[in-house]
């Protein structure tokens, strides 16, 4: 799959812009804050959600809060060539979205669409960083291959929300309170039980792959394992043969906390609370990787994710690197464009002879939100 042309107007700091793309490699070049990765956003807005997962109040330009945000993207498919059109416009404070000119309820119909792969400096964190970022880069992983995930997803989140309000106002009668929960409880238990599966499908590739990545980063010296910690199976080996065992099991942990979490006021297992360990040789990435380590653990990742699309899907992905290889060393920058060379890709930077390299494509230089073509 590949983008065409994007027509932007009034986002962010974008007032207007028109670029036609290459079918394989786009620069953007410019200093920091001239709309570089506002304009990467804009192909994340049409297919799904922010990347930065801002609210598209925030798209708005700034002093002008009755601007009409307009984002047009066209995009092929790599094997039919059959071209695509998704039309986003936010008007008073309302997005309205059409594919092909079909009105889609929400831009989140369209995630999965066009395959994509966002690399951003924010990945980093995802090694070290709160564990709701690990939880919620596996399901974006699972829902770029399937909006079940997200159907499975939804609902826990909304039985979530419905057992937390019980909690929230309990007044401290165990059984009174245990009724009321016993019906949220099988939500998230079948709920949750979906959202695991659905995680560990593509956690599975990942742990694989990003191994045979990160040690080809490394030249063999350093092993990369992944563990999936579930807070209501507690075992890194879960068997989804027998869903009647998982489902007592599940159950069970909902339910022995009923007393702590009547205290504290909100549900203590489940999903929600799941994680991801990484360890470089059996040592927790977390307390003990450097810099160099997670850069390349998070590169294995990317690359792995794009990986993913390739063989289930059988076709490239799209791929972001916003302000990503220039912060590379040699090594691994020439590894990277290694593994994205058969892909269109976006690359941004704030000085196009670190990309030297890269001979073919198109590049724009970008300034105050405009820009040319140089």
């Amino acid at each position: 799959m590949y983008i065409t042309r994007i027509e932007i107007e009034n986002f962010r700091n974008i007032c207007k812009a028109e670029l036609d793309l290459d079918k394989n490699l786009n620069i953007l070049v410019g200093r920091n804050a001239q709309g570089k990765t506002n304009l990467c956003e804009a192909v994340s807005v049409c297919l799904g959600g922010s990347f930065r997962r801002a609210r598209f109040s925030q798209f708005i330009p700034a002093g002008d809060p009755k601007a009409e945000v307009k984002i047009k993207l066209r995009f092929r498919d790599d094997i039919t060539e059959r071209e695509n059109v998704i039309d986003y416009t936010i008007r008073k404070n309302n997005a309205l979205i059409t594919y092909n000119g079909i009105k889609m309820k929400d831009a989140a119909e369209l995630y999965g669409v066009l395959k994509y792969v966002v690399f951003i400096p924010e990945h980093l964190n995802l090694i070290k960083g709160a564990p709701e970022l690990r939880r919620d880069y596996l399901d974006d992983v699972a829902l770029m291959q399937t909006q079940t995930h997200f159907k499975k997803l939804s609902r826990y989140n909304k039985g979530l929300k419905q057992r937390n309000n019980i909690l929230a106002v309990n007044n401290g009668d165990k059984k009174a309170t245990a009724e009321l929960l016993a019906p949220w409880n099988e939500v998230l238990t079948a709920e949750g039980i979906n959202v695991t599966y659905g995680r560990l499908k593509y956690f599975n590739f990942l742990k694989k792959c990003a191994a045979e990545l990160y040690s080809e980063l490394t030249n063999g010296s350093e092993r990369l394992s992944m563990e999936y910690q579930s807070s209501a199976f507690k075992t890194q080996s879960i068997d989804f043969s027998n869903i009647d065992d998982l489902y007592k099991k599940y159950l069970a942990e909902l339910e022995k906390n009923l007393v702590a979490e009547m205290k504290l006021h909100y549900t203590l297992t489940g999903v929600h609370r799941d994680d991801v360990n990484f360890f470089i040789n059996k040592m927790p990435a977390r307390e003990f990787a450097s810099q160099g380590q997670i850069r390349s653990i998070a590169l294995a990742l990317k690359l792995s994710e794009a990986e993913i699309i390739r063989r289930k899907n059988k076709t490239d992905p799209v791929i972001i690197l916003d302000d990503i290889l220039s912060e590379l060393d040699s090594i691994r920058r020439d590894y990277v464009i290694h593994h994205i060379e058969k892909s269109q890709v976006f690359i941004t930077c704030c000085n196009i002879n670190e990309l030297s390299a890269l001979t073919n494509g198109k590049a724009w230089s970008a300034e105050n939100g405009e820009f040319t073509q140089i």
